[in-house]
């Protein structure tokens, strides 16, 4: 017989498309790296990712990361608006929720 005496996350996705015009798409992943001994969590639409020693930690450092992701890729378009970058459109909706709470919220974490 098997017990279950702790249950680990090992990997998760989360894919949410947002209703704005046009929709934009965030794909979360995070996933254990037995090599890091800890989590790494992914946003490809905003090139950010983060590490944590729990999943809960990681997901907390990703949020942190697409906010200053969003905070440098809209300052970069400032400065150089002829600069294309796919990713604007999403960093513009991050930045202007502003906070890791409503950006939680949104992606579902």
């Amino acid at each position: 017989m098997i017990t279950a005496t702790e249950v680990q996350t090992l990997e998760f996705r989360i894919v949410r498309q947002v209703k704005t015009d046009p929709p934009l798409t965030f794909t979360v992943e995070m996933r254990y790296s037995p090599e890091d001994k800890g989590y790494i969590a992914d946003c490809y639409e905003m090139d950010a990712f983060a590490w944590g020693e729990t999943p809960e930690e990681a997901i907390e450092n990703l949020l942190d990361a697409m906010l200053a992701m969003a905070e440098a890729i809209e300052a970069v378009h400032a400065k150089q608006p002829q600069l294309q970058n796919p990713r604007l459109s999403h960093a513009r909706f991050v930045a202007a929720l502003g906070d890791e709470t409503k950006l939680r919220k949104i992606l579902g974490l």
